[in-house]
């Protein structure tokens, strides 16, 4: 995955020493024009960047071409620091496109990893972003000790060091939070202070440490086999009785499915079956999506391939919208929008008397 927009601002044309500062009229208008929306998914965080870039044209038909989804929620990254204010229409730009596109570039890496394998997809990419990014903060950091800038900007700093600076920490913003996600995955794992002193090269008296951190998001990988018609299926041993009668309690007390569209009855012989290809199924859900997200992590216990990963990957499960259902949604739901106390004490009793 490409990191180019943020890339630019060091190589190409978005140097910010080759900006004509000379009238700020245009920053400002770029900068009110894109927040006048507040972007709720990487679909719309991509169309407030085209907007922000709308003088950039290289940059703006490289971003028209990258894929991305307009039904998963956006997750903020899971480190933080406290950044420079803005003092300036430029400041202003800088700030509103770093901030927007390193989260389109978490976002749209979280997107793309669904469909990876822990083997070799996830060790491998997530050291190639994690490499590119470590590689621009060195530069980053050079550019600003070439030009003489070694204190944190204020509003009497040139623009210059406080894009440059914002873009430092951002990236490092970046680095952690992806490398945090997929941590289990990879052969080596650095610490705030190793990247500072020993990548960066800079004294650990410089580390900006994170803020509280989000909860890390459920990271699960895919191994479901119905892309080449393999056999698969979700690993049920448990009493067939009793989760019958499980999925009839949900059904009558928490509106599990929307019973319209699909029959208890088929939502038991999916979970039940020995080959999820040998037929076709639609389970539609009429409960709101972080119900069933709980719902799911319960039946992991007997279910043990039930996981978000294969949950989107066998095209079966939709929301009660009609949206189907994809590994970034239910885990979005888990760190975004969790169940109450009182209903996950209710769920978890209509599992404790149905323990199969």
């Amino acid at each position: 995955m490409e990191i180019k927009i943020l890339d630019s601002i060091l190589h190409g044309e978005l140097k910010p020493w080759k900006q004509d500062t000379s009238s700020t009229k245009r920053f400002t208008e770029l900068v009110k024009t894109a927040k006048a929306v507040s972007p709720t998914t990487n679909a719309e965080l991509q169309k407030q960047l085209t907007t922000l870039l709308a003088d950039y044209p290289t940059l703006k038909k490289w971003l028209a071409a990258e894929a991305t989804s307009n039904t998963n929620t956006l997750q903020q990254l899971l480190f933080s620091i406290d950044l420079p204010s803005c003092s300036s229409s430029p400041t202003h730009f800088y700030a509103a496109v770093i901030t927007a596109e390193t989260l389109r570039v978490y976002n749209s890496f979280m997107q793309q990893s669904v469909n990876w394998n822990t083997t070799i997809d996830i060790p491998f990419q997530t050291t190639r972003i994690l490499n590119s990014l470590k590689v621009l903060t060195q530069q980053t950091i050079a550019e600003l000790q070439e030009r003489g800038y070694t204190t944190v900007p204020d509003e009497q700093s040139s623009f210059i060091h406080f894009a440059l600076y914002y873009l430092q920490h951002s990236l490092i913003q970046l680095y952690f939070s992806i490398q945090k996600v997929f941590e289990t995955h990879l052969p080596q794992v650095t610490t705030l202070e190793d990247f500072y002193s020993l990548d960066l090269g800079l004294p650990t008296a410089q580390i900006i440490h994170f803020k509280n951190s989000v909860i890390v998001p459920e990271k699960e990988i895919t191994s479901i086999a119905q892309s080449d018609n393999k056999a698969f299926n979700f690993g049920f041993k448990g009493d067939e009785a009793k989760l019958r009668n499980l999925i009839a309690v949900l059904c009558n007390h928490k509106n599990l499915l929307d019973e319209a569209v699909t029959k208890p009855d088929d939502f038991f012989k999916l979970l039940t079956t020995k080959n999820i290809n040998d037929r076709k199924y639609k389970v539609q859900i009429g409960c709101e999506t972080n119900l069933f997200q709980h719902i799911a992590d319960k039946l992991k216990t007997t279910f043990p391939k039930f996981t978000y990963a294969n949950i989107g990957k066998c095209n079966y499960f939709f929301t009660k919208n009609g949206t189907p259902i994809q590994a970034s949604l239910l885990s979005n739901s888990k760190s975004n929008n969790p169940v109450s106390k009182q209903l996950k004490e209710e769920i978890d009793k209509f599992f404790k008397e149905n323990d199969m």
